[in-house]
């Protein structure tokens, strides 16, 4: 009916539009056993501290590497990375629409602009459209976004783990503070 092209391309279009918005979604997870938090993707990375079975862990959206995933253990605020093979996701992430960024101008380019301000005494990890931030301690930084759609995850210890959705306007000026 259809040539072999036309229906490989809607086959391919269709792929994209259900599901890349999966690879963006956040998993929720803990250890199966004591695990090792690890510097980088593999057992030759050095070990940074034993996961307990307690922790909550946030998986990122990364590719799998060496069989192992990059996240964030919310006890401790770091981000490092598990073997896949000893996690047990328990739960997604809904990004819902919020209203954090708080609009404080706008600018001659198309481009939106964020200015982070770490308020607490911790350092802040920020994961902005699958880009991850560590900011320091009363540190300000800028983040230049192409994307309107915004999806985040942030956490801090003494501050309960923030993450959601927002659509800002192009050539807009955003401030997102962080105090305890």
């Amino acid at each position: 009916m259809y040539p072999r092209v036309l229906r490989n391309f809607f086959f391919i279009v269709f792929a994209c539009i259900f599901f890349s918005p999966l690879q963006a979604q956040l998993r929720i997870g803990s250890a199966n056993t004591g695990l090792n938090f690890r510097e980088g993707p593999g057992t030759e990375f050095k070990i940074l501290h034993t996961i307990d079975t307690s922790n909550l862990l946030v998986v990122l959206p990364r590719e799998v590497k060496n069989d192992f995933l990059e996240v964030f253990d919310v006890e401790t605020s770091l981000r490092g990375y598990v073997s896949q093979n000893h996690i047990q996701i328990t739960d997604t992430l809904a990004f819902g629409k919020q209203n954090f960024f708080k609009k404080s101008g706008t600018q001659k380019t198309e481009d939106i602009e964020i200015e982070i301000i770490n308020g607490t005494t911790h350092v802040l990890f920020v994961w902005i459209n699958q880009i991850s931030y560590n900011i320091e301690p009363r540190e300000k930084k800028i983040l230049i976004l192409e994307d309107e759609e915004v999806i985040y995850f942030t956490s801090t210890p003494g501050l309960f783990p923030v993450f959601g959705k927002e659509i800002l306007e192009r050539g807009g000026k955003y401030v997102w503070k962080f105090v305890q």
